[in-house]
């Protein structure tokens, strides 16, 4: 392994610690303020099953594209799914608590 993967695998690894932590801390803050009532859990039930529907939908695509010739490394597709996955769970999680 060279310098370049060393960091960024050392990125990748605290970057999942600091999120870890960071869920881990707004859920004690969240409890601390009685926060997680069933509205909250009916929010991240709904964002959950969209941000599934964003992710088959973006992977249909990705397919679509392959079969028309579009060669895409393992990386970049993989990347561009856990990007969808990710944000379109955040958006619909803003979007129903807005909603809601």
């Amino acid at each position: 392994m060279n310098m370049d993967q060393i960091v960024g695998l050392a990125g990748i690894l605290a970057g999942a610690f600091c999120g870890v932590i960071g869920v881990w801390w707004g859920i004690k803050k969240a409890a601390k303020n009685r926060g997680i009532d069933e509205r909250l859990k009916a929010i991240v039930a709904k964002s959950h099953s969209s941000s599934w529907i964003i992710t088959l939908a973006s992977i249909y695509s990705i397919f679509i594209l392959y079969a028309l010739g579009v060669k895409l490394s393992v990386p970049a597709a993989l990347g561009t799914l856990l990007f969808l996955q990710l944000g379109g769970w955040s958006l619909s999680f803003f979007f129903y608590n807005k909603r809601y």
